[in-house]
C-alpha cells in the first residue's frame, strides 16, 4: 500500500512538473518576454516545483522535519549525485560565469541554511530574507545575462531548446499550468503520507526519509531531466540549471515553506545536514573552476561524497555499525 502512494506521488510530481514548465514556457513567450527571463523562472523554477510542492505540505502539515529535510536532501541529489551522474556520463564544461555567480549564490545560500539551522527555526521574517535574496540573485543573473548571446547564457540556452518547435499559445499555456499545479499538490499530498508511512515501517525518523527517498522522489524529474540532455550531448547547460535549482531550493523554497508555517530545524539537520550542504557547495568552486570543466574523476568524487552521505544516514540512524 505504501508503494502506491510512493508511486501515486512520484508520478503526479513528475507530470505536474513537466505541466509548470511547458505551461510557463509557453505564456512568458506568448507574453514576449525575454528569454533570460523565461529561462530563469518558468524552466529553472518550474523543475523544482515538485521540492517546493512537497516542501510547501510539510509545512502547512506541521511537519517541519519534512519541509526542511526534502530541500537539504534534493539539493544535495542536485550538487552531488545528479551532477555527478552527469559528468559520469560525458564530461561537462563549466562556464567561469556559471562557477563564479551561481556558484557563489549557492555557496552564500548554504550560509544561511547553516545560520537558520543554528537557530533551530525559520520564521516569517527569516522566509522573506530568504525571498529577498533570491530575488537579489535573480536580478543578477537576468541584469548580467540580458545583452548576452544563447550559447553564452544558460538561461536562454535552455529556454530556446526546450521551446523548440512550439507555438506560443496563452491559453493553452494557462492550461498546462493549471493541470501542473493540480497534480502538484495532489502528488505532494500523496509523497506526505508515504514518507509518514514509511518512516514508521523502517522505523526511523520522518527527517531520515525526507533526507532520502522523499528528496529523491521530488527531485527526479530535474535528475532525469539532466541525465537525458547528457546522454543526447546537451552537457553547456547542466550546471548552470542544476545549481539555479539549488539556488531555488535554499532560498525560494525554504522561505516560501516559512511563510506558510514557521519551521522548526531539527538538531540534527543543524549539526551535520546543513553543514553537508556547505561542505558540498564549497567542494563544487574548486572542482569547477579547475579548467573550467567536471571530468569523469570529479564526478566520481561527487557521487562517491554523496554514497558517503547515505552511508552517515544510515548508521546515525542505528541501521548499519561501524
Amino acid at each position: 500500500m505504501i508503494g502506491i502512494f510512493w508511486v501515486a506521488g512520484l508520478v503526479l510530481l513528475a507530470v505536474g512538473g513537466e505541466g509548470v514548465v511547458r505551461g510557463g514556457v509557453t505564456m512568458t513567450r506568448a507574453l514576449g518576454l525575454s528569454p533570460v527571463v523565461i529561462g530563469l523562472f518558468a524552466l529553472s523554477l518550474g523543475t523544482s516545483s515538485p521540492v517546493l510542492a512537497v516542501a510547501v505540505q510539510g509545512a502547512a502539515s506541521g511537519l517541519s522535519d519534512l519541509a526542511v529535510g526534502v530541500v537539504i536532501g534534493a539539493t544535495l541529489i542536485n550538487l552531488l549525485l545528479v551532477l555527478g551522474l552527469g559528468a559520469l556520463i560525458a564530461p561537462m564544461p563549466s562556464a567561469p560565469k556559471v562557477v563564479l555567480r551561481d556558484g557563489g549564490a549557492v555557496l552564500l545560500a548554504s550560509m544561511a541554511l547553516v545560520l537558520l539551522a543554528r537557530h533551530g527555526a525559520i520564521g516569517p521574517g527569516a522566509g522573506v530574507v530568504l525571498l529577498a535574496g533570491f530575488a537579489v540573485y535573480a536580478a543578477v543573473a537576468v541584469v548580467s545575462d540580458w545583452r548576452r548571446p544563447a550559447e553564452h547564457s544558460v538561461a536562454c540556452a535552455e529556454m530556446q531548446k526546450r521551446s523548440a518547435g512550439q507555438r506560443p499559445a496563452f491559453g493553452g499555456g494557462l492550461f498546462a499550468l493549471a493541470v501542473g499545479a493540480v497534480c502538484l499538490v495532489l502528488g505532494a499530498h500523496f509523497l506526505t503520507g508515504a514518507a509518514l508511512a514509511q518512516a514508521a515501517v523502517w522505523n526511523v525518523s520522518l527527517a531520515a526519509v525526507a533526507l532520502t527517498v522523499a528528496a529523491l522522489a521530488a527531485a527526479l524529474p530535474v535528475l532525469a531531466i539532466t541525465l537525458a540532455a547528457t546522454l543526447r550531448g546537451h552537457t553547456q547547460i547542466a550546471i548552470g540549471q542544476l545549481i539555479t535549482a539549488s539556488v531555488f531550493n535554499l532560498f525560494g523554497v525554504l522561505g516560501v515553506a516559512a511563510l506558510v508555517r514557521p519551521l522548526t530545524v531539527s538538531p540534527s539537520f543543524a549539526a551535520a545536514d546543513a553543514f553537508v550542504v556547505l561542505g558540498a557547495a564549497a567542494l563544487l568552486l574548486p572542482l569547477l573552476s579547475a579548467r573550467w570543466r567536471l571530468s569523469r574523476a570529479k564526478g566520481a568524487l561527487l557521487v562517491a561524497f554523496y554514497l558517503c552521505y547515505v552511508g552517515f544516514l544510515a548508521w546515525r540512524q542505528g541501521l548499519v555499525g561501524f
